[in-house]
């Protein structure tokens, strides 16, 4: 019996094995693990969307960490599209370079699904690209 747990726990813990290569502090998600949390970036947007500090998401276009671009190109484009915002030609400049950067950004959905995708291929703006569905929610929830 004693074997038998172990061999469980062994296996039923090999699921974390297999998210070494996802880096939390690089990680977007909007409903992740068996709660459905955000994650950290995610989370950090949403309050200074929430508290109107668009400027400081729009900062995160310089940022060196590949998921906050993400975030902020997305931001920046819904703002501008309402309106809230004017974009710099740096601004834009920048979002530019975000679709073209083969920078990897960790990508995690649900219990199971984690990954690392291209920065490029994570803003298609296309219905098969689940995580850019899942923006997309998040945004429409955001900028009612």
């Amino acid at each position: 019996m004693k074997k038998l747990i172990i061999l469980l726990t062994f296996l039923l813990s090999y699921n974390g094995f297999a998210q070494d290569n996802i880096n939390p502090k690089e990680l977007i998600g909007f409903g992740c693990y068996m709660g459905g949390i955000s994650s950290d970036i995610v989370n950090d947007v949403t309050f200074e969307i929430r508290d109107k500090k668009y400027k400081k998401v729009i900062k995160k276009l310089k940022s060196k960490n590949p998921a906050e671009r993400f975030m902020a190109v997305i931001v920046a484009e819904r703002l501008s599209e309402l309106d809230k915002y004017q974009l710099t030609a740096t601004d834009k400049e920048l979002i530019k370079k975000a679709y073209l950067s083969t920078d990897l950004v960790s990508v995690c959905s649900g219990c199971t699904y984690f990954n690392q995708i291209q920065l490029k291929k994570l803003l298609v703006k296309d219905k098969e690209n689940v995580m850019w569905t899942y923006a997309n929610y998040w945004l429409n929830d955001n900028f009612k």
